[in-house]
């Protein structure tokens, strides 16, 4: 907030002027293989109610067609069940989820399955039309598919631009949640680079802007979340339902790692996280990386750690308090 004092005369006045405004928002997602993408839409609504955020879409990157209508749902608990959704439809990653399936079909929603939605790139292509220049932030936690097909459009009766050149015009920023970092060796197919190697190396090379990569694994997991809705009601919301659905008979909390990456798309890293600025991003063709010094891509940052300072408890309590804000 900005205080400004006014004198009039005699009288001195206090305005107060906030000087933030929303942050406007796409949400992109796989919505199946982890829990943490619920928890993500989840405090990206809170922030919303919070009038920090504008969510102009939400964007599913998995073909498993429980994916869409489970992202519906958890729109149409928030009171926002008229934010579009788009999907990729051909030619994307298909995984198994132990939730999905379970929220679309117990909680109201009324897009039916994946199929019903429309294209991920023509949505894409509209709302970043109908927005100010450079005013966009586009939040990626789930396989980069969608955001690889968008650099690729072609000029159409949305938009004279190119994929490249509307994400040039439009985008201030994409936060990337994917890998872990400084390098990731493990060929093992889980993760959101693996599955569709090719989108991330294509969007890590070719994307016009600033990327800031955020990472998982152990850095995720030392911010504990998911305790408070893994204790609510699990039958009144669909967030404490799709928790206790993954946690049940395992833990009763989860890693932060797609929260970490909205934290950050809306209010920043500098509260919390150290930045890496220098470097690139070097993706490999089995979708490990290794985040090397040189050559420096201004355009390449990564968060990978916490401030000096600042605690893991810290953290995820504001993570959690986000949690709790958005289901009760």
């Amino acid at each position: 907030m900005k205080k400004i004092l006014v004198v009039f005369g005699c009288c001195f006045c206090l305005f107060i002027l906030s000087t933030s405004a929303q942050v406007k928002i796409i949400f992109d997602t796989d919505m199946e293989s982890d829990v943490d993408d619920v928890g993500a839409l989840a405090m990206l609504h809170s922030l919303a109610n919070n009038g920090e955020a504008e969510i102009l879409g939400t964007m599913v990157c998995s073909l498993n067609p429980w994916s869409v209508p489970t992202v519906d749902a958890l729109n149409t608990y928030f009171q926002k069940g008229d934010i579009p959704i788009g999907a990729v439809k051909t030619l994307g990653v298909y995984r198994n989820s132990k939730y999905a399936k379970v929220i679309a079909e117990n909680f109201p929603q009324d897009i039916g399955i994946g199929e019903n939605s429309e294209d991920a790139i023509s949505l894409y292509r509209k709302i970043l039309t109908n927005q100010p220049d450079s005013s966009v932030v586009i939040v990626t936690v789930g396989y980069l598919t969608n955001l690889s097909n968008l650099l690729k459009s072609e000029p159409d009766d949305i938009n004279s631009l190119n994929g490249v050149e509307l994400v040039r015009q439009k985008v201030k920023h994409l936060v990337c949640m994917g890998g872990r970092y400084p390098y990731t060796q493990n060929p093992g197919k889980w993760g959101n680079f693996k599955p569709d190697p090719e989108a991330v190396r294509y969007v890590a090379a070719n994307w016009p802007g600033i990327i800031t990569f955020t990472g998982g694994g152990e850095f995720a997991d030392r911010i504990k979340t998911g305790r408070t809705p893994f204790n609510y009601d699990p039958d009144s919301n669909p967030v404490s339902k799709a928790y206790k659905i993954f946690l049940d008979g395992w833990r009763d909390w989860h890693h932060s790692a797609d929260l970490i990456a909205v934290y950050i798309a809306v209010r920043g890293y500098d509260e919390f996280f150290e930045l890496n600025t220098q470097g690139y991003n070097h993706i490999f063709e089995d979708g490990t990386l290794m985040w090397r010094v040189r050559p420096n891509n201004p355009s390449h940052q990564y968060v990978n750690s916490l401030k000096k300072g600042v605690s893991e408890v810290m953290v995820s309590k504001v993570f959690d308090d986000l949690l709790v804000k958005s289901i009760r």
